[in-house]
């Protein structure tokens, strides 16, 4: 087997912790909008002091596990005159403090409680291997009530990071959102979405454990400050559905409309099979829940199949309601793929609706004809495979031929003129692109579509589902214009009804490489006649990073007076591998990472560039704290204490 990919270089985890340490502006000058702000992005990070050398065969290691590190740049104002002068940027990185990392300390492990996912993926000759692993943990997890820090909540909380309602979650798929400070990074604890005035949460009855797993990417509408989120669970009906509004008066000052909602908590959204269901999308009136072919189903074991398996002869699923009624449900059936990430939703109305006519309203779902959504899809399972380092299954595997894909996508689902009609069809879906694009991003004010702009992830060469002992390595960032992709694909769409030519799911609107992009490119204008409103920027522009420096996912942070919805800048975190030693393939001693701040409007001039002070790893996913948020935060009762074990974070 080859070295695992994602257990070197820059991938190696750091279990170095830091806070509030300085940090030093090596390149530009720091945008004002960005004074009072705080970048956090989170990921897994083992940190148990033990390294299983590669050939171990238990535990296995998947970059998707490990203890959730939050890693952060607060951009520290030491007056209000927001000018440049006056920011100090200071890092600060921490573990957050789940009931897995405390428990693992308290029973002195030096292995992980919890399975790897590679050990989920692993096929029926490794059965032995997957029960263990799981007796073990239920065993482990049983000790762990006879120690000061019991295991109730199976989460890691090492995936994402949002705010909902005065508070700085963390999440994770396994367990309840994890409420942090900011900009401290310190834990405060598990919220499985208790209200204030002692609503229960998730958490009630026998199986609440199981029934507060929630997805670590909930929507949350900057319109009316209500989250929406989905929980998966291995009992029947499998999926719940919760809409959580804001009460917090704090919250209240900031910009958010205030309408009295109601509090969904866990209303069943009926599946046939648990599935390993990542994301969601929310327009302004409805959900989207993806139901794909990718199952997550310990019945799986009976048949001889990995708990983690992909099915392709099954069909992909989505389920469309008004965000108040997950009870009025249509289901809309595409050929099978993957969506781990999706980057919005939006509504199309009735050209006679009060919708329509009057957009300042709120929009209502009767006046809805359509709702899109535009997601990262993959064609392959191949990802999830060589993310832990193993061989995809023939089985799994695309007709010999077809292309490996992780495509920026679009879908639209018009909604059945006669009930009579069952599991209709998307009426377009098409890529809007041939480049590799993945970790999506726009800015928060779009989250609840439409926006007109996505950001993503891209390489320059190969693809998001490296080849085993390969692991991709992100050294492209790209802004694609929606809205003129998704107008061209349309009209092509009709161009062939009008010619009897059938339309062709996999063919993209745009279907120059990297490279040709590249080629194409020429600046942006510092000005344009067209603003808002407008067609807007070219159709795909590309940030190339220099040779050997790679980055991770970024965040909008919208400028002051903005020429249009696309001018503000991207924060990211960037690592030169020169810095590596290349006979072990190791960070030297001493090897930092960079934030960099990057202009969104022609995504080609590096505003400001950042020296941390110690390296970042590749990690997952990303969030902009704004100033009035962290100030109208919810101040905590009280903190997890760290275990005495464990040295304290150095500045």
């Amino acid at each position: 087997m080859p070295t695992h990919p994602y257990r070197t270089g820059n991938y190696l985890p750091l279990r170095d912790e830091r806070s509030a340490a300085k940090c030093k502006l090596v390149q530009g000058r720091i945008p004002r909008e960005l004074a009072g702000g705080l970048y956090v992005r989170n990921g897994g990070a083992p940190a148990l002091a033990k390294e299983n050398k590669p050939d171990d065969l238990e535990p296995a290691y998947h970059w998707f596990d490990g203890d959730g590190m939050l890693t952060g740049v607060h951009f520290a104002i030491s007056d209000d005159s927001d000018s440049s002068s006056t920011i100090s940027p200071t890092f600060v990185n921490k573990y957050v403090l789940t009931d897995v990392f405390l428990a693992s300390r308290a029973l002195g492990l030096s292995k992980p409680i919890l399975p790897s996912i590679a050990t989920l993926l692993g096929s029926f000759a490794t059965i032995h291997l997957i029960l263990f692993s799981v007796f073990r943990a239920v065993f482990l997890a049983f000790c762990s009530f006879f120690t000061k820090t019991p295991l109730r909540h199976l989460s890691v909380a090492n995936t994402s990071v949002l705010w909902h309602d005065g508070r700085a979650l963390a999440s994770c798929e396994s367990g309840p959102l994890v409420e942090v400070t900011l900009p401290e990074l310190d834990t405060v604890g598990y919220w499985s979405l208790e209200g204030d005035d002692g609503e229960p949460g998730m958490r009630e009855g026998l199986l609440g454990w199981m029934k507060e797993w929630t997805t670590a990417h909930p929507k949350r509408d900057p319109f009316t400050g209500e989250l929406m989120l989905f929980h998966m669970t291995f009992i029947p009906p499998f999926l719940h559905y919760s809409v959580v509004p804001s009460t917090s008066p704090a919250a209240s000052n900031l910009h958010e409309k205030r309408h009295p909602t109601p509090r969904i908590l866990g209303a069943p959204v009926p599946i046939k099979a648990p599935r390993m269901m990542h994301d969601c999308a929310a327009s302004r009136t409805h959900t989207i829940l993806l139901d794909l072919p990718l199952s997550l189903d310990p019945r799986n074991l009976l048949s001889g199949k990995p708990v983690i398996s992909y099915n392709p002869s099954e069909p992909s699923r989505f389920a469309i309601f008004p965000r108040h009624s997950p009870d009025h449900v249509t289901w809309f059936e595409a050929p099978p793929c993957i969506i781990f990430h999706t980057a919005f939703a939006s509504d199309e109305y009735y050209p006679s609706s009060p919708s329509f006519l009057s957009p300042s309203l709120q929009p209502e779902p009767q006046d809805v004809s359509a709702v899109s959504l535009v997601c990262c899809r993959l064609n392959s399972p191949r990802l999830v495979y060589s993310a832990g380092n193993l061989t995809l299954p023939p089985s799994e595997a695309l007709p010999l031929g077809a292309k490996e894909a992780c495509e920026l996508y679009y879908y639209r689902f018009p909604f059945p003129t006669s009930p009579l009609v069952t599991n209709p069809r998307p009426s377009h879906a098409f890529p809007l692109a041939a480049i590799p694009f993945e970790f999506p991003t726009v800015p928060t004010s779009r989250v609840v579509g439409p926006s007109k702009y996505a950001y993503g992830c891209s390489v320059k060469h190969g693809n998001f589902d490296a080849a085993l002992g390969g692991a991709a390595k992100i050294d492209c960032l790209v802004k694609a214009n929606v809205d003129k992709l998704v107008k061209r694909g349309i009209e092509r769409s009709q161009t062939w009804a009008k010619e009897g030519i059938e339309e062709d799911e996999e063919l993209p609107v745009d279907s120059r490489t990297i490279l040709e992009v590249l080629a194409d490119q020429t600046p942006r204008p510092i000005k344009e006649e067209s603003h808002e409103g407008g067609e807007g920027d070219v159709e795909i522009r590309i940030y190339e990073l220099p040779e050997n420096h790679f980055a991770q996912e970024a965040s909008f942070v919208p400028r002051e007076n903005p020429r249009g919805e696309d001018d503000g800048y991207l924060v990211f975190y960037v690592f030169d591998e020169s810095r590596l030693d290349p006979e072990t393939e190791k960070p030297r001693d001493g090897a930092k990472s960079e934030l960099w701040v990057l202009d969104a409007w022609n995504m080609e001039d590096i505003v400001a560039k950042i020296l941390l002070p110690q390296r970042v790893p590749y990690g997952l996913h990303g969030n902009w704290f704004t100033r009035d948020e962290i100030a109208s935060q919810r101040q905590p009762t009280s903190i997890r204490q760290r275990p005495s074990s464990i040295p304290s974070p150095t500045s």
